[in-house]
């Protein structure tokens, strides 16, 4: 486990620690309701750009994606709200390597749990931790009329921890349960070194290099709370 993935931990447990012990809601203001997103995630990975493959090229500097999450109240405070959740992205980066199938993408997954820190008066905005599963492939990609060929260069996955802010716009005006949703996240993460997989062809390379994290989302969607 990584120094940061024991940071991410540890804010987990000490929201549950605030759960489980006194809270210091007002007894007279009900807990929220359930909050849920999706959104268009743009990842940017610096350590994804800076492989060193055999074939000439890299990885573009921006991914793209889509994440959905949803979040459950579990306790109230006198300016605050703790949620937990789960957390779902999806997303790909594409590249100028190309290799005898053709150009090669990089996709991942992310599925974990998380807790939202809630703040403001319309409860709005966020701090957001969590940590999951999250997987990642390597695949030389060509797309035709009659249909789509792929073959696998690198495959891992591994565990992966994030922390960040979210900021809910259009659910944080007067009488609007709903609307354009901000945010953005750091994820950390270590797949190891990155290179071609047995009987695979000569693409990545042996040794392409270390992919760890950070990687920075940025997430823009719609929220409802």
């Amino acid at each position: 486990m990584t120094y940061w993935q024991r940071i991410v931990l540890a804010i987990a447990a000490l929201a549950l620690a605030q759960v489980i012990g006194n809270s210091a809601a007002a007894d007279e203001e009900p807990l929220g309701g359930m909050r849920a997103d999706v959104s268009l995630d743009l990842p940017v990975w610096p350590a994804l750009n800076d492989l060193q493959t055999t074939e000439p090229g890299s990885f573009d500097s921006t991914g793209f994606g889509i994440g959905a999450s949803g979040h459950w109240p579990v306790a109230l405070y006198a300016n605050s709200e703790l949620l937990l959740g789960v957390d779902i992205s999806i997303a790909a980066t594409d590249s100028s390597i190309s290799g005898f199938w053709g150009d090669l993408f990089a996709r991942q997954m992310y599925l974990g749990g998380s807790v939202k820190w809630m703040f403001g008066e319309s409860r709005n905005v966020s701090v957001d931790a969590g940590i999951g599963y999250h997987e990642l492939d390597m695949a030389q990609i060509n797309t035709q009329w009659w249909g789509t060929m792929e073959y696998e260069q690198f495959s891992k996955s591994t565990a992966s921890s994030f922390v960040g802010m979210t900021w809910d716009i259009g659910a944080g005006r007067p009488e609007k349960d709903s609307g354009l949703s901000l945010g953005f996240r750091v994820h950390f993460t270590d797949f190891g070194r990155v290179g071609d997989e047995d009987g695979a062809p000569t693409v990545l390379g042996a040794d392409a290099g270390q992919l760890d994290g950070p990687m920075y989302v940025a997430r823009i969607g719609y929220s409802v709370r």
